[in-house]
């Protein structure tokens, strides 16, 4: 008896225990995979209360201690997919919170970037970002010249290249750095942060007065950006349509759900549902071409700089169930009065072995070579049409050609 008495007396005093160490890790989340340490612990908490109750509630609470069970091995299965991604690390620490953009380089310097294979450690990518005191990639060119300013993600941005292969870096040197060029793409931004840095002014001092030409490189994949659909653009900021008009609303994380928190801790949540919500459709595409065109209108009125969007395709998989096609979001930009430009590099894909080149293996971005036939296309265009921005001795070449 006295035995029996002592054994609960040690499961009643589990359960503040259990529970105690559940709270303090949600609250503390002292490492990675504390999620997984919750859901075992209650698991351990239903167990307990199930061996102390009787009838139908302990059929009920050996329910729940199964699903908890379950919850925790489906949660084990995410921590194994999460862990097959591979990794990268930046030294010194490169990207925290900025104002108005979200996140963004806390610090000017030399950063030293490598990506490697989570199982085998093999280097994806080993490259060095050199951050100016703008807090923006360096890009060597004219200080004293006009300005033409390249906005976008990490296709800009140069994710996985040295400064030298950065999209707007080969096209100064295209231009035989006779302008002023300056580069205000990050990593995973969208056309949301376009359109905000033009109405904040966040980067006016590093534009400076009359650019000459804006360039922003997108594809219809930002679409999720722009609609607060992945869990990686929570801090930037947030449109929506009100009465027809494109309003800013805070930030995407504003706008979300008030259990997204908690849930993004979860492997299994990240790995099996939220690609779900993720997921692209007919209301993302209209925002984000909505946003688009507000971002090239601004561009013209406060600016006076006209704005190529250098346009890459989607796959067809991407848009199915969207209403839209490549060519129609095109059309639309186009009539909406936006300069689109193909900037797909399907020719290039076509000729052998050349896709492969195009792009970092084990990684997807873009390699310098890719740079290189884009900022021809850049560069063919504006000498096209827009001649004029471009200082006499270019000019003069582009009619020669």
């Amino acid at each position: 008896m006295k035995a029996r008495k002592q054994t609960l007396a040690l499961r009643l005093a589990l359960l503040p225990i259990l529970c105690a160490a559940i709270v303090g890790l949600e609250v503390l989340r002292p490492f990675g995979w504390f999620r997984l340490v919750s859901f075992l612990l209650l698991f351990f908490l239903l167990a307990d209360l199930a061996s102390l109750l009787r009838g139908r509630w302990r059929d009920l609470m050996l329910v729940a201690t199964s699903l908890a069970l379950g919850v925790s091995l489906v949660e084990v299965a995410g921590l194994y997919i999460s862990a097959s991604h591979p990794t990268v690390t930046a030294t010194p620490k490169l990207t925290g919170r900025q104002p108005v953009m979200g996140w963004g380089p806390i610090s000017p310097g030399k950063f030293h970037v490598k990506k490697t294979y989570a199982w085998t450690g093999k280097t994806i990518y080993d490259v060095v970002y050199t951050i100016n005191s703008h807090l923006l990639r360096e890009t060597k060119s004219c200080d004293t010249c006009a300005t033409i300013a390249f906005f976008g993600d990490s296709f800009t941005f140069g994710e996985g290249l040295n400064d030298a292969d950065t999209l707007p870096q080969i096209f100064a040197n295209d231009i035989d750095r006779k302008m002023r060029i300056v580069n205000l793409g990050y990593s995973a931004y969208g056309p949301q942060q376009f359109l905000r840095e033009e109405q904040t002014g966040r980067f006016d001092k590093v534009i400076r007065p009359h650019p000459k030409l804006f360039v922003f490189l997108t594809a219809p994949w930002h679409a999720q950006r722009t609609g607060c659909k992945a869990e990686w653009v929570m801090l930037a900021p947030r449109y929506i349509l009100k009465d027809g008009k494109l309003v800013h609303a805070g930030s995407c994380l504003d706008g979300s759900s008030p259990l997204w928190p908690w849930a993004e801790h979860s492997a299994a949540y990240r790995a099996f549902i939220e690609p779900f919500f993720e997921k692209t459709n007919h209301q993302d595409i209209e925002l984000y071409i909505r946003i688009l065109l507000a971002a090239t209108k601004l561009a013209h009125e406060k600016y006076g700089a006209p704005t190529v969007i250098l346009f890459m395709n989607a796959y067809n998989a991407y848009l199915s169930g969207t209403g839209f096609t490549n060519d129609e979001i095109v059309k639309r930009l186009r009539d909406g009065g936006a300069i689109v430009v193909d900037a797909s590099l399907t020719k290039e894909e076509a000729l052998p072995g050349m896709k492969a080149k195009l792009h970092i293996v084990g990684d997807g971005h873009p390699t310098g070579l890719a740079n290189q036939f884009r900022a021809a296309i850049l560069k063919h265009y504006i000498e096209t049409n827009f001649a004029s921005i471009l200082p006499p001795p270019l000019r003069q070449s582009s009619k020669l050609q």
